[in-house]
């Protein structure tokens, strides 16, 4: 995740220090709970993959099963108030509206990366 960007680095500068620890335990909480999701979805494809081998369509059961694990588990995972709430300016929540354009971006590119590489993984595994 580059937060590097100049998006990134003009909210984080219009934050306060109170502000900036409540965004970095944000950002870690919610790259955690996508990992641990992530990580989930691919064991239990792997797991139906196993108990199923030889079956019609495995391949599209796989991913249905890894991806809708992955992002069940994202949305309905608790997590802490968005940092919206806890914007107090203007210049603040234009920068975020900013930073929710270009993530949104991210998720879709994401998307698309993710479908390619649990292709790569299910193939590997019927070799």
């Amino acid at each position: 995740m580059d937060r590097n960007k100049e998006n990134f680095v003009r909210f984080y500068n219009l934050l306060d220090s109170g502000q900036k620890e409540k965004y970095e335990k944000i950002v870690m909480e919610r790259m955690m709970i996508y990992i641990v999701g992530m990580f989930l979805g691919v064991i239990f494809g792997y797991y139906y993959f196993h108990q199923n081998k030889g079956k019609k369509n495995i391949f599209c059961k796989v991913l249905v099963i890894s991806y809708c694990f992955k992002l069940g588990f994202y949305y309905l995972f608790p997590k802490s108030p968005l940092m919206l709430y806890s914007l107090t300016s203007t210049q603040q929540t234009d920068a975020w509206a900013d930073i929710y354009s270009e993530m949104k971006n991210r998720w879709i590119k994401s998307l698309v990366l993710g479908f390619l590489s649990y292709l790569f993984l299910l193939f590997s595994l019927l070799k």
